[in-house]
């Protein structure tokens, strides 16, 4: 019997999934250009500027902001967002149910092939899956409510849960969980086996090249310089006219307003408001300010020998009575908002925004004399050179050092480059104080329960489930609520909780400043994707 998920918004019972994957899930935003205009292959090249901050497009691994702008392009999921605002939808699924206990998933898959000519099968989502699960990397957490994976037949594939997962089509959108072409990768040094995190070697080859079934193939990646993708002529599904993209990684908004302007690039999906504003009016150029759920935080790290006095609660609670919530919604843009807790405005049970007048200095002194600091402290507070949405987290910093010596809190901004030890020091849970962002790896509100104590985010900041037991219980019923009241209760509890009391401070909600030439049609901001290439033409 099939199980209504509520949770998810979506009628669980056996769902047809109509439309190919690659060119967008409703046939008007696929290309709809003549058979002459298709043969202009050569002629419709798209130059896309973006920010940077990975260091792998292995799809296994990918866990930052960026990577799925390519990923998505050359590889596909069982299940995909095809707009910002919507809900899951079938992608290389044809068709799914979950059992009445919501424990088991069954899919059956859509005919497909492979760039390479392979044609998909059970046995390439178990192998994608359960490789990114024993890699172990940044992303496998995603696949911690999948027991196993059963092929019964090559187009069947069955997913036995742990526990019912409210937000497990969610889930299998995220880039990590893309379907390779098994069999090309394991000729490349990949595997799936409980061992792959010593044993597979395929990444050297992920980076030079794709194995998917999108609309288009890698062929060029230069790390921190440029990304080339081109038309796959072995795409199974409906595609768009744009035959090349050419990515550039760069940064810096202000480059990249001017390449926009001068035409070099086509998109610009780094804008501040400093640069929208030099580019308002200009010809043949369309601005898009919209908010997003990636959010700002500060982080303070619970273990004393590595935070010293920011592990203090009631530290922790001075600096974020001292933050000036304000003024820093003044330096991310226009559409920022502060975030009311660990929920982002946006997602279901959401309490929406922290209030205006939150910030009390007095309190905060107080509250710094009470934790046994009166004269306030000097400390480290590490940075590195990302940018979120636009907004270097070195300009946060220095927004949260200048709130904080209004108590005492004196700062010295250590700046340290993501690939030179800040983003394993960050990921292994040794940075005491910093300032960082945090991306949705899947759009549900469930992402965000990583940073309760004990989770992955959470033990970033040495946050264990002992030290908040309570909280850390509702990350198992906030899973498991399959009715949308229940699982909206237990939101608002886990915000309640957060909301004066842990080692995050969830600063900003920040917008996306995005700029495009006419010439385009279909470009969107998206939070699972960050840009869809799939949905973009060339008029």
């Amino acid at each position: 019997m099939k199980k209504r998920l509520l949770a998810l918004g979506l009628c669980l019972t056996m769902v047809l999934g109509c439309v190919a994957c690659g060119g967008g899930s409703k046939s008007e935003t696929k290309a709809a250009e003549s058979t002459q205009e298709t043969e202009a292959a050569g002629q419709n090249t798209v130059v896309v500027a973006m920010g940077s901050g990975f260091s792998t497009l292995d799809p296994g691994y990918v866990y930052e902001k960026y990577p799925p702008v390519p990923i998505n392009a050359c590889y596909e999921n069982l299940f995909k967002f095809y707009t910002n605002d919507g809900a899951p939808e079938p992608c290389l699924a044809d068709t799914y149910e979950f059992s009445e206990d919501g424990k088991t998933l069954t899919v059956v898959l859509k005919d497909a092939t492979f760039a390479s000519g392979n044609t998909v099968t059970s046995s390439d989502v178990a192998f994608s899956i359960n490789r990114c699960k024993n890699l172990q990397g940044n992303p496998s957490f995603i696949c911690d409510t999948i027991e196993s994976i059963e092929t019964p037949d090559p187009k069947t594939v069955v997913f036995h849960l742990t526990q019912p997962d409210s937000a497990i089509l969610s889930k299998l959108t995220y880039s990590a969980l893309a379907v390779l072409d098994s069999e090309v990768v394991k000729e490349n040094g990949g595997t799936d086996a409980a061992d792959a995190a010593t044993t597979d070697t395929a990444q050297d080859y992920l980076n030079s090249t794709s194995a998917g079934s999108g609309m288009y193939i890698m062929t060029s990646y230069i790390p921190d310089s440029e990304i080339v993708l081109e038309k796959n002529p072995n795409y199974w599904g409906e595609a768009t006219n744009v035959d090349k993209y050419i990515i550039k990684i760069q940064p810096d908004s202000n480059a990249q307003m001017m390449a926009l302007s001068s035409g070099d690039v086509d998109v610009a999906l780094n804008m501040t408001d400093d640069t929208m504003a030099e580019l308002a009016g200009a010809e043949n150029v369309e601005l898009i300010n919209s908010a997003t759920k990636t959010v700002g935080f500060v982080m303070m790290n619970m273990d004393e020998s590595i935070g010293g006095p920011v592990s203090n609660p009631k530290v922790q609670q001075a600096i974020r009575k001292a933050l000036d919530y304000t003024g820093i919604q003044t330096i991310c843009g226009q559409g920022t908002i502060t975030p009311y807790s660990v929920i982002q405005s946006g997602f279901m049970g959401s309490k929406g925004e922290r209030a205006a007048d939150y910030t009390n200095i007095e309190e905060a002194k107080k509250l710094l004399e009470e934790a046994g600091y009166p004269n306030g402290f000097d400390i480290d507070l590490t940075v590195t050179d990302l940018d979120m949405e636009g907004i270097l987290l070195t300009d946060l910093a220095q927004k949260v050092k200048d709130d904080l010596a209004q108590i005492g809190i004196n700062c010295n901004i250590v700046t340290q480059a993501w690939a030179a030890g800040y983003g394993d020091a960050y990921r292994d849970g040794q940075l005491g104080f910093t300032v960082m962002y945090w991306g949705i790896d899947y759009n549900d509100p469930n992402v965000q329960l990583e940073f309760l104590p004990g989770e992955t985010v959470g033990l970033r900041a040495g946050w264990t489930t002992d030290m908040a037991p309570e909280l850390s219980a509702l990350y198992e019923v906030t899973m498991s609520a399959t009715e949308n009241d229940a699982r909206i209760a237990t939101l608002e509890q886990v915000q309640d909780m957060m909301y004066e009391d842990g080692p995050f401070v969830f600063i900003a909600q920040a917008p996306a400043h995005i700029g495009y030439n006419t010439r385009l049609t279909g470009v969107a901001i998206s939070d699972p994707y960050a840009l869809d290439l799939t949905l973009i033409n060339v008029k």
